[in-house]
């Protein structure tokens, strides 16, 4: 969470787990810079995940502060009520998972409710001048990790905000594609280059810690992609696979043995998202089952060296 102080009151990017942990997490770190919650104005949300939007709209309770969103990630939010046991069931039944995989998962996770996050107040679009008094912020979109992931850029102070889009250690993963023609990882590699060409002074992400070689990092997170995207190319040119199967072997130990919970379903949405990706570029093709599996399309077996990564 990051805090732009203002003359009229504070205003935050991001809002942290809806915990009381969090809670107090943030109230004593507002008192540290002499200031309130009830104090906040705006509340920018750069995505819907709940450990970014979690407490916006207690903090809006609280101060009366606006909450804003990129309107396709407040859509999304309907998600979070659905019982995560069965949101990770269909995951795993539609990379082709054996079903004794999918009851092991559901027995890790257990019966829960879903949350019911309340709607946002704005919903903001890709460069927009949000109203944060003293600072001259423009909202980029920048889709992949979520549909309406948003960074935030800020020229006067050469800042950029990269929520989860652009971490400095960790390579994020995508949504799940929403239909044939969604490709997260395409849309989320043509966000890259304009950052760069912005030339910020300081990143500053969501997570780990700030940094200042943009460049740098975007070509490390380039060759991480282009790495497991020609990994997959090989496996297809083999012959057909279930995602489930193509999972393990983008795994450097070949395989999903001793992956549960969170990590397992992290890394079969990823394999989903690989493939996704070489639809996208024409190299695959999804064959419907049960289990649905993939398969290198005519022009990947005829072309061996065009889809490298």
């Amino acid at each position: 969470m990051y805090v732009l102080e203002t003359d009229a009151g504070p205003y935050l990017v991001d809002a942290g787990w809806d915990t009381e942990e969090g809670w107090s997490a943030l109230t004593a770190g507002l008192r540290a810079l002499g200031t309130r919650v009830e104090d906040v104005r705006g509340v920018l949300v750069t995505h819907s995940h709940l450990d970014h939007y979690g407490l916006a709209p207690r903090i809006r309770e609280v101060s009366g502060a606006w909450v804003s969103l990129h309107a396709l990630d407040a859509a999304g939010l309907a998600q979070f009520r659905a019982d995560p046991a069965s949101l990770s069931a269909a995951l795993l039944r539609r990379a082709g998972a054996p079903e004794a995989e999918v009851r092991k998962a559901l027995d890790d996770i257990g019966t829960r409710s879903g949350q019911d996050a309340a709607p946002p107040d704005r919903h903001l679009t890709d460069r927009e001048r949000p109203d944060v008094p003293g600072w001259d912020l423009t909202t980029l979109w920048t889709p992949g990790h979520t549909p309406g992931h948003l960074c935030f850029w800020e020229p006067r102070h050469r800042l950029l905000l990269t929520g989860d889009h652009l971490l400095p250690r960790t390579t994020v993963g995508m949504h799940q594609p929403r239909d044939e023609t969604d490709d997260p990882l395409g849309d989320y590699l043509e966000t890259l280059e304009p950052l760069v060409r912005m030339e910020p002074d300081l990143v500053l992400p969501a997570h780990e810690y700030r940094y200042t070689d943009i460049a740098a990092r975007v070509g490390e997170v380039r060759d991480h992609h282009a790495a497991r995207t020609a990994l997959a190319v090989s496996v297809l040119r083999e012959g057909p696979v279930t995602a489930w199967q193509l999972a393990g072997r983008l795994r450097r130990s070949g395989s999903l043995e001793g992956l549960r919970g969170f990590p397992l379903r992290a890394t079969v949405s990823r394999a989903l998202v690989t493939l996704a990706h070489l639809r996208r570029l024409g190299a695959a093709r999804e064959v419907p089952g049960p289990p649905p599996y993939w398969t290198a399309t005519a022009r990947l077996q005829r072309c061996p060296g065009v889809f490298p990564g």
